[in-house]
């Protein structure tokens, strides 16, 4: 773990509770004269506390000062079709480690309607994922409605789709985003939406999962 969040990181005094001072203090037992780094995963601070008081179920900490500690993320914005909700729930940690900028999530034709997603609980596990590999600021994620939005919203994104470039010649950097289908794919109709969009596809004809298609975009962002 390479610090804790706390949405206060940078107050001169901020207050430690429920399940962040349960960790703290009983998973981890930390000391009372330790020094324990925060963020507020708004700016590019490490904020270092020692403690005030603790209690028997909070804790008062003051700040003893801050650095400046950047963790730059990629340009690469991914535009990824609904899936189960559980799947994107376990790929989300591994492409905020791999330093994905932006995640947009939309319903394609082919996705599973009946999939609810909370970006309450997506937001929890992305501070997770940041406390544990170091990034300095969440990445950026959007729900919207349905592919023609998507390419109304992004009119440069390009595609992941069949019949494409090789998407592993060259490096690439997705910055203006690279759309991924669900399961099954994009349906006709999409695909006929896509006549002006330039598209990719993974060469030696492998059919990867809609999953492990967006954790390779990833992989494969330049910059």
């Amino acid at each position: 773990m390479k610090f804790c969040y706390h949405d206060r990181s940078g107050d001169v005094e901020i207050v430690v509770s429920d399940n962040l001072f349960s960790h703290l203090y009983k998973a981890r037992r930390t000391k009372v004269d330790s020094v324990i780094c925060f963020r507020n995963l708004k700016d590019e601070n490490l904020y270092f506390y020692k403690h005030k008081e603790i209690g028997k179920k909070s804790a008062i900490l003051r700040l003893v000062k801050f650095e400046k500690s950047q963790v730059n993320s990629k340009q690469t914005h991914i535009i990824w079709a609904i899936t189960e909700s559980k799947n994107i729930e376990k790929t989300l940690p591994y492409l905020n480690q791999l330093g994905v900028k932006k995640l947009t999530l939309f319903f394609a034709n082919r996705s599973q309607r009946n999939e609810k997603l909370s970006l309450e609980r997506l937001h929890k596990i992305l501070i997770a994922s940041c406390e544990q590999c170091g990034r300095s600021h969440l990445m950026e994620i959007e729900l919207l409605k349905n592919t023609k939005e998507v390419l109304e919203k992004y009119p440069l994104c390009q595609i992941l789709n069949f019949d494409g470039c090789d998407i592993h010649a060259g490096e690439r950097s997705f910055a203006h985003g690279i759309m991924i289908g669900p399961e099954g794919g994009f349906d006709k109709k999409e695909e006929e939406m896509f006549f002006d969009r330039e598209i990719f596809s993974i060469s030696g004809g492998i059919v990867l999962k809609s999953e492990c298609a967006a954790m390779l975009v990833g992989s494969l962002a330049a910059i």
